[in-house]
């Protein structure tokens, strides 16, 4: 009697992680994305066609949660987050080598634990921030906005006070 219960509660115990592990891989499925060739024009697949202006990796699907997309097509501002089935390294290489086919100029890049890039597009600039899951692959965080024009709201022409540390 104690064996089954003890049975029963391993078997109860597998059955959890494997749900749990099957709960880290649920997402919006994305189709890669592909940039135009050199006549400018888009070549992305139509399949996914909601954002038409940034690179989708292969195997990748959308965290739909911790995303928020306001606008579409290539006037879109807001936040995507994907689950890439690849490493942050070669996630990393796709943006840096892609963002710019997709019309956008880098700004900088930092490739550590946690990578940031930073684009500008006309008047719109994007982030895209990258770093490793513990299960495999990764996950890239990209921001799009409108770019700040002008001064800062508040700055003024008032001169700074500096005072040294002592």
């Amino acid at each position: 009697m104690i064996s089954g219960l003890r049975t029963l509660r391993s078997n109860a115990l597998v059955f959890a992680a494997l749900l749990a592990l099957a709960a880290c891989t649920q997402g919006t499925k994305l189709q890669p994305t592909q940039s135009g060739g050199a006549d400018g024009k888009s070549g992305i697949e139509k399949n996914f066609s909601l954002l038409t202006d940034i690179p989708i990796p292969a195997d990748s699907t959308l965290n739909v949660e911790r995303s928020l997309i306001l606008g579409d097509l290539d006037r879109w501002t807001g936040r995507i987050v994907l689950n890439v089935g690849q490493g942050a390294t070669p996630t990393f290489a796709i943006y840096q080598t892609q963002m710019p086919n997709f019309g956008w100029s880098p700004i900088m890049s930092v490739q550590a634990e946690i990578s940031v890039l930073s684009f500008t597009r006309g008047e719109r600039a994007a982030t895209v921030q990258i770093e490793g899951r513990t299960l495999g692959g990764s996950i890239a965080t990209i921001t799009v906005a409108p770019r700040q024009s002008g001064a800062v709201p508040g700055a003024g022409s008032a001169p700074v006070q500096v005072t040294p540390a002592r």
